[in-house]
């Protein structure tokens, strides 16, 4: 791996979560660790180990500092222990970076991974890598695996349709981020999933995100039951579908349509009150039956205080808009999106996403039969190699 020939500090963290009740789990990697030449033990638990002339390890054994990790923090946990740990060096100027990569056991990273931050203007807040799943020998596997890939890339695609500043992928294993960001944050939320989305929505509010492009990290293609959702979870239900061409994984382009119109409407007018909204958002084309659940959703949200604070902290349109979307975040925005889709725009499977779509929401024709084309033909158009 290529990094301009500096020396390189990889934090492993070994964890177990206490749903998992075999102890010896991690013995044939906590072995292979120990059979490595030590240069020093900073505290119990933490070892350091030459791997090479340029890379060292820290093996972070959580087990052995305290014990198996609760269910409730799960993967947040471990990779706020890393992130933090490297923050601390950070501080006490053993690492020189001013950036935390974070990355899972399963990644296959390109080698040119440390090279590609140097792309990053100086206010970006974060990194985010192109990826994509290796294939398995399970078709089906793979299959399922490409259906989810859409999934995460058509919501993105439809919050970038939208204008919405939160348009950007969440996977803690495709992730570098700023230290001095980082630490602005509070670093990772302890939490069993979504510990990324919550980060990087965080982020996004000190800072631009930046996608990067070229050579995507390799993920395995496999289901998991380690976490309560996210990739793995998703993976599993569609594998256990009878049909999976079936499986009703996208959201209906409606909910992405009325984002864009409600952000329009703020951006254009940085309105006063949640009847000027509706009256902006009624010149953008809407149906009554969207702009009323819309205007319901966000009145569930808070629409009304946050426009109030909004107003009293905003001296002119800009100000508003920034404001705004300091209040309608990334989750508030997921939380606007699924209002929707309980109100009667309900999510659809990828031949009825094929047949309603516009070209403005998705940059290639879908083709229902073929999802692998469908990935790879899009991961072409955003330059991401493999």
């Amino acid at each position: 791996m290529q990094n301009s020939g500096k020396r390189l500090l990889i934090i492993l963290v070994l964890n177990r979560p206490q749903h998992d009740d075999n102890p010896a789990i991690n013995d044939e990697l906590r072995s292979r660790i120990q059979a490595l030449t030590t240069t020093v033990s900073p505290s119990a638990g933490c070892t350091l180990h030459p791997l090479h002339a340029l890379t060292d390890i820290l093996c972070v054994d959580t087990e052995m500092i305290f014990g198996a990790i609760a269910d409730s923090d799960g993967v947040g946990r471990a990779r706020k222990i890393g992130c933090d740990t490297a923050l601390l060096w950070m501080t006490a100027g053993a690492i020189k970076s001013n950036w935390i990569c974070s990355t899972d056991a399963d990644a296959t990273l390109p080698k040119d991974y440390f090279l590609r931050l140097d792309e990053s203007p100086a206010d970006t807040s974060a990194a985010l890598y192109p990826f994509r799943h290796d294939a398995s020998e399970d078709e089906r596997t793979n299959d399922a695996c490409t259906r989810y890939e859409l999934r995460l890339h058509h919501y993105v695609l439809g919050l970038h349709y939208a204008r919405s500043p939160y348009a950007f992928h969440t996977l803690g294993s495709c992730l570098a981020v700023r230290a001095s960001n980082y630490a602005q944050v509070r670093g990772f939320p302890p939490r069993s999933a979504a510990e990324d989305f919550y980060l990087l929505n965080k982020l996004a509010k000190t800072g631009p995100i930046m996608q990067l492009t070229g050579q995507c990290i390799s993920l395995a293609a496999r289901p998991s039951a380690r976490v309560p959702f996210g990739t793995g979870p998703a993976v599993q239900r569609i594998l256990d579908s009878a049909n999976m061409s079936d499986q009703q994984l996208y959201y209906h382009p409606a909910c992405f349509e009325a984002l864009r119109c409600v952000l329009a409407g703020i951006t254009a007018h940085g309105v006063n009150s949640e009847a000027e909204l509706q009256e902006a958002v009624k010149t953008l084309g809407l149906s009554e039956a969207l702009i009323r659940t819309s205007m319901d959703t966000l009145g569930n949200l808070g629409l009304a205080g946050a426009i109030d604070h909004c107003r009293r902290q905003s001296k002119n349109t800009a100000a508003f808009t920034r404001h705004f979307h300091q209040w309608f975040d990334g989750f508030r925005t997921l939380k606007f999106i699924h209002g929707l889709r309980d109100a009667g725009w309900q999510d659809m499977n990828l031949t009825e996403l094929s047949v309603s779509l516009s070209k403005n929401q998705w940059p290639i024709a879908v083709n229902a039969d073929n999802p692998l084309a469908c990935r790879e033909a899009l991961l072409e158009q955003w330059n991401w190699t493999f």
